[in-house]
């Protein structure tokens, strides 16, 4: 019984430790519950980013309003088969962490802004589903940027290290249909995910580590225009012998914190 006891109070100790405040990770962490992962370290490095901040968007920015939340587009997990730490790793467990970290910021930086999540039976009715895949899908399809649809991430690719506010005009096509899912649903801003992609690396760091690339948008849909969006893509390696088991989203907090706090007028263009 007193061994079992000291090793109860051990565990204690170890949670206890666990959920503190990760250390060389996210730096300034925004909220307690973004990015914990007990004692592990990441060094992040070939890190690639593009950001881009409408500031017509942002002056008419309302705190208070709705935002309908989208899961992300298109989401690849890849990881080889002998993964070790690959048990919690799959398309949907990266969505989910991509969508805590994102509530959470969301909530530090706008407690009174409402979240909604766009799926049948939460904010869009069950009868509506056809409905909401078939604008999504048409919406994805629609030509952006250099003429390439808005699911194509690669015209950011070239801008990487650039950090810029721009007001980008949309399509009159793209205009129609995010004002039109903004009166159908009656939300204001929509976050939209489109890109996710993340592969295991086993033999990276000292404890395995992974590739992040994301692409991820905000719409003022009752406008019809972009608010900001941000492309990353970086590598993460453990430095310790914890594996990244979860919480993959947690480099990636920094950004999307950067984006949600950052005054338009303060940012340069490059």
């Amino acid at each position: 019984m007193k061994k079992l006891g000291l090793i109860i109070i051990f565990s204690l100790f170890w949670i206890s430790c666990s959920s503190s405040a990760p250390k060389g990770t996210v730096g300034d962490t925004p909220c307690e519950d973004c990015g914990k992962r007990g004692d592990i370290e990441l060094k992040i490095h070939s890190e690639l980013f593009y950001r881009e901040w409408n500031p017509s968007a942002y002056k008419k920015w309302d705190s208070t309003a709705v935002i309908g939340v989208l899961p992300t587009q298109v989401v690849k997990a890849l990881a080889p088969e002998n993964c070790r730490f690959c048990h919690a790793f799959s398309e949907d467990a990266l969505d989910f962490d991509l969508a805590r970290v994102e509530d959470s910021l969301f909530a530090r930086a706008f407690p009174k802004m409402r979240r909604e999540l766009m799926f049948p039976g939460s904010r869009v009715p069950e009868e509506d589903s056809t409905w909401l895949k078939t604008w999504t899908k048409q919406l994805l399809k629609t030509s952006w940027v250099e003429g390439k649809p808005l699911m194509d991430s690669s015209p950011w690719l070239s801008m990487a290290g650039v950090e810029q506010s721009f007001e980008r005009l949309p399509s009159d096509s793209l205009k129609a249909l995010l004002v039109k899912v903004a009166f159908k649903y009656n939300i204001r801003y929509l976050s939209l995910p489109i890109l996710l992609e993340v592969e295991v690396l086993p033999k990276a760091g000292k404890s395995g580590g992974y590739t992040w690339k994301s692409l991820w948008t905000l719409w003022d849909v009752r406008y019809g225009e972009l608010v900001f969006l941000t492309y990353v893509h970086f590598v993460a390696e453990s430095k310790t012998r914890v594996s990244p088991e979860r919480f993959w989203a947690e480099p990636f907090a920094p950004h999307l914190w950067h984006m949600l706090k950052t005054n338009p007028s303060e940012i340069e263009n490059h």
